[in-house]
C-alpha cells in the first residue's frame, strides 16, 4: 500500500540545511573574524571595542531581517497560494526598500558614528576606538542589510548551491582583508570594519548575479514598487523584533557586565557572543532551511509534510547543538588563547553550551510560528528568550553575588516553559472560539484530514507505481462522488501525465501526490524536483510529435484549472476539477 514518505522532504531539507546555516554562519563570522584579528593586532582592549560595537551591527540586521524575513514568507506563501506573480512583485517591493534604506543609513552614519559611539563606551577610553568601527559600518550599511535579501530568495528558488559560494566569497576574502588591512597596512578597527563592508559586498553582488541568472526573481527596474511594505513589515516582525532586542540586550549585558566583571569580564563576554555566533547558526540555521517548505505548505495544509519537516529540525538541531557544545568544552584552552583572554574560560563556555541546546529548541518555534502567520505569538516568545529572561536572570545573579554566566543555561530553560505555556493557553483559546480546532503544539488545522478529504502517498516513478497511483486517485475521487464519466479519462490522464514527467526526469527517486476534496472542487497535486519544466506550457509549444503529450492535453481538457509553479528546486502541478 503507498503512502507519504518523508524521503522527499527529508533530501529536499538535507539539501537546504547546510548551505543555509553556512549562510547564517557567513552573516555573523565577520565579527568572530574580526574579533580573532583585532585581539591579536591590538590587544584585548580593541576586542572589548569590537563587541561594545556589536548593538549597531545588530540594528542593521534588524533592518536586513524586518525586510527579507517579511518578504521571502510572504513571498513562499503567495507560491502556495498559486499566486506566482504576485511573489515577483514582493521581492521588487523589498529590493527597493533595501537600497532605499541603505543610502538613507549610509549618510546618517557620518554624523550620527561619534555620538553612538560615545554612548555604546559610555564615555570611557574606548570612544575612539569604537568610532573607528562604527563609522565604516555605517557607512558600509548597503550590503550589510542587503545581503539577506538573495540568500532568502535563492533558497526559494532551490539554488543552494549558491548560497554555499556566497558566503565562501564573503570568508575568504574578509579573512585575506583583515590581515592585508591590520597587519600589513597596520589599519587597526578601521581596517577590520572595511574588510567585513568590502566582503559582504563582493558575496551580496555575486548572490543579485545569480538569481538574475534563475527562473522566477529577476530584478525589473519597471517594476520596482513599495506596494508590498505593510505586508512585508507584518511578517517580518518578529524576526526583527529579534534582533532589535539582541542589540537591547547587548547594550545592557555590556553594561551590567563592565560594572560588575570589568573590562576582563568584557573581554570573557566578547569571546561567547564570538562564539554565540556560531551557536546562532545552528538555532537560526535549522529553522530557516525549513521555513520556505513550510511557507509553500502550509496555505495547502500539507500537514504531513509540515510535521516531518519539524522533526528534522529537532533532530538536525539537537545533535548540531550537542556536538558544538562538547567540541567548546574540548577545546577551552585553545579558543582562550586565540583570544588571548588571561582568565580561564571553561566555566563560561559551559554555561553557554547548556544554554544554546535550549535557545535552538525556542528558535525552532519562533520561527514556525512566523512562517504559518502566529505572528504575535512569535514574536512574544522570542522578546521573552531574547531579552526579557537574560537580562532579568543576569541581574538576580548579580544581586544575589552568584555566577553571572548562569544566565545563559537558566534564560533558555524559563524560555521553553513559558513558551510552551503560552502555545497551549493560545490552542485552547482558539479551540473554544473557532470552527474549526487545531491540533497540538504546531497549531495546525487538519479538519480535511480527520474528514478523510485528503489523500496524501509518494511514489517510485516507474510503470506500475504510475499505474497504481492512476487507480488510486481515481478511486478517491469516485468515493467523493466526482462524475463517473470522466473517472475513466482521469485514470489514463493520469497516468500518461506521469509517464511524461517521469521520462523528462529520469533521475528522480520520488514524487509525492495528493488529492483533495473542497467544497467546490475536487483537486490533485504532484511534486518532482528537479530544473524548471511546466508540462502544459511544453504540450502546448511541441509541433513536431502532437501525440507525445496527449494525455497531457486531455487533463487539461478535463480540468477545470490547472497551475504550474517552481520554487525550492521542486515542480509543482495542480489540477482542479469542479465537483
Amino acid at each position: 500500500m503507498m503512502e507519504r514518505t518523508d524521503r522527499f522532504i527529508k533530501r529536499e531539507y538535507r539539501k537546504a540545511l547546510f548551505p543555509i546555516m553556512f549562510s547564517v554562519l557567513g552573516g555573523t563570522i565577520n565579527t568572530l573574524i574580526d574579533s580573532a584579528f583585532v585581539s591579536q593586532s591590538d590587544g584585548p582592549d580593541a576586542l572589548a571595542a569590537v563587541n561594545l560595537c556589536m548593538p549597531i551591527y545588530l540594528i542593521l540586521c534588524v533592518i536586513g531581517a524586518l525586510i527579507s524575513n517579511g518578504a521571502v514568507t510572504l513571498s513562499a506563501r503567495r507560491i502556495g497560494k498559486k499566486q506566482q506573480d504576485e511573489a515577483i512583485k514582493i521581492y521588487h517591493s523589498a529590493f527597493s526598500w533595501f537600497m532605499l534604506i541603505g543610502v538613507v543609513i549610509s549618510v546618517a552614519g557620518i554624523f550620527l558614528a561619534r555620538p553612538l559611539a560615545v554612548m555604546y563606551s559610555h564615555g570611557g577610553t574606548l570612544v575612539e576606538s569604537v568610532y573607528d568601527y562604527a563609522i565604516v559600518t555605517l557607512i558600509g550599511a548597503i550590503p550589510t542589510i542587503s545581503i539577506y535579501l538573495p540568500i532568502k530568495y535563492l533558497q526559494l528558488e532551490g539554488n543552494n548551491k549558491s548560497i554555499s559560494i556566497m558566503m565562501i566569497i564573503m570568508i575568504t576574502s574578509d579573512i585575506v582583508l583583515d590581515y592585508v588591512l591590520l597587519f600589513v597596512l597596520k589599519m587597526s578597527l578601521t581596517g577590520a570594519a572595511l574588510a567585513s563592508v568590502i566582503s559582504t559586498l563582493a558575496a551580496t553582488v555575486y548572490g543579485m548575479v545569480m538569481l538574475q541568472r534563475g527562473v522566477l526573481f529577476k530584478i525589473k527596474i519597471k517594476s520596482l514598487n513599495l506596494k508590498y511594505t505593510l505586508k512585508i513589515i507584518k511578517y517580518g516582525f518578529p524576526s526583527a523584533i529579534g534582533n532589535l532586542v539582541d542589540s537591547l540586550k547587548m547594550s545592557l549585558l555590556n553594561a551590567l557586565i563592565l560594572t560588575t566583571l570589568g573590562s576582563a569580564g568584557v573581554a570573557i563576554w566578547a569571546v561567547l557572543n564570538s562564539l554565540s555566533e556560531i551557536s546562532i547558526t545552528i538555532s537560526t540555521g535549522v529553522p530557516q532551511a525549513a521555513s520556505a517548505m513550510i511557507g509553500v505548505y502550509y496555505p495547502s495544509r500539507e500537514n504531513s509534510s509540515i510535521r516531518s519537516l519539524v522533526k528534522l529540525q529537532l533532530l538536525w538541531g539537537t545533535v548540531l547543538s550537542v556536538g558544538y557544545g562538547i567540541l567548546l568544552v574540548a577545546f577551552n584552552k585553545p579558543i582562550q588563547g586565540l583570544f588571548a583572554v588571561d582568565q580561564s574560560i571553561l566555566m563560561p563556555i559551559t554555561c553557554l553550551a547548556i544554554g544554546m541546546v535550549f535557545d535552538m529548541v525556542a528558535g525552532i518555534w519562533v520561527k514556525y510560528l512566523n512562517t504559518i502567520g502566529r505572528i504575535t505569538l512569535s514574536g512574544i516568545i522570542n522578546v521573552i528568550r531574547k531579552l526579557v529572561f537574560p537580562i532579568c536572570v543576569a541581574h538576580i545573579l548579580v544581586s544575589y553575588h552568584a555566577y553571572l554566566w548562569l544566565f545563559l543555561p537558566i534564560g533558555g530553560v524559563l524560555t521553553l516553559v513559558t513558551g510552551f505555556g503560552l502555545i497551549l493557553f493560545y490552542l485552547i483559546y482558539h479551540n473554544n472560539r473557532e470552527k474549526y480546532s487545531l491540533s497540538g503544539v504546531l497549531l495546525l488545522d487538519d479538519h480535511l484530514e480527520r474528514e478523510k478529504k485528503i489523500l496524501d502517498f509518494s511514489i517510485e516513478p516507474d510503470t506500475e507505481q504510475i499505474c497504481d497511483a492512476a487507480v488510486k486517485i481515481s478511486e478517491f475521487c469516485e468515493i467523493h462522488e466526482m462524475d463517473q464519466k470522466v473517472l475513466m479519462r482521469l485514470s489514463l490522464a493520469i497516468e500518461e501525465l506521469l509517464t511524461v514527467l517521469a521520462e523528462h526526469f529520469p533521475d528522480t527517486k520520488s514524487v509525492d501526490m495528493r488529492a483533495f476534496v473542497m467544497e467546490e472542487e475536487t483537486g490533485i497535486q504532484i511534486r518532482m524536483e528537479g530544473e524548471y519544466f511546466d508540462v502544459f506550457k511544453a504540450a502546448e509549444e511541441e509541433e513536431e510529435d502532437p501525440t507525445k503529450y496527449m494525455g497531457v492535453t486531455m487533463m487539461k481538457k478535463m480540468a477545470s484549472a490547472t497551475n504550474h509553479y517552481y520554487a525550492l528546486g521542486i515542480n509543482t502541478i495542480h489540477i482542479f476539477f469542479e465537483r
